[in-house]
């Protein structure tokens, strides 16, 4: 978790250095919306049985900061479920929790009319926590950080300094064979503060 912190206090900083560099406007946006889970299916077989693990999706939280082209952002979800999908129906199995911080480029192809949509990308961290039952601890591992990558859209409007935001993030992330086919997404709606 000292690595998380201290992507977080790094990224600030570097966006706080490039903003006030380039003359830019901080804005700040709250953010409130749902953690979506977007993949992450494990299947696990033994002689007799497959059974297959899936996280359902949860409220989410987050919270943007924008210097001009450069954007820092966190997101916060408790409470997806893990559910165990076999041979005998659906049961609940566990719960866990996912922290994520970002540090992206928020790119603005198209003129503002009113509306302005964008794209952000950029390199996150991804802290999962989960607790679960029946010894499936090498699929849902406890308090894990990782790398990933995060893309995301979304679209904002503007009434003077204060406007509304809208956007879809995606942070993708290693499976356990290596791949880059883990996805994380929060659709979030925010309230954007121009300072």
């Amino acid at each position: 978790m000292r690595g998380f912190a201290g992507f977080v206090l790094g990224a600030a900083a570097l966006m706080l250095t490039a903003g006030t560099a380039a003359g830019q406007g901080v804005s700040i946006t709250p953010q409130l919306g749902v953690y979506i889970p977007a993949s992450d299916f494990y299947e696990l077989r033994d002689e007799a049985d497959q059974i297959r693990l899936e996280k359902e999706g949860t409220l989410g939280l987050g919270l943007a900061v924008e210097l001009g082209w450069l954007r820092g952002s966190i997101a916060y979800a408790t409470g997806a479920t893990l559910n165990e999908r076999g041979v005998s129906g659906r049961e609940n199995i566990g719960e866990g929790s996912v922290l994520t911080a970002a540090a992206d480029l928020v790119i603005r192809p198209l003129p503002r009319l009113l509306v302005q949509p964008y794209l952000l990308g950029g390199i996150g961290l991804k802290n999962a926590d989960y607790d679960a039952d029946g010894g499936i601890g090498e699929a849902f591992p406890e308090d894990e950080t990782e790398v990933a990558a995060h893309v995301g859209l979304g679209a904002d409007l503007m009434l003077g300094r204060i406007g509304i935001l809208a956007e879809f993030t995606d942070f993708i992330s290693r499976d356990p064979d290596g791949d880059w086919g883990v996805h994380d997404a929060f659709a979030m709606v925010g309230l954007k503060f121009r300072l």
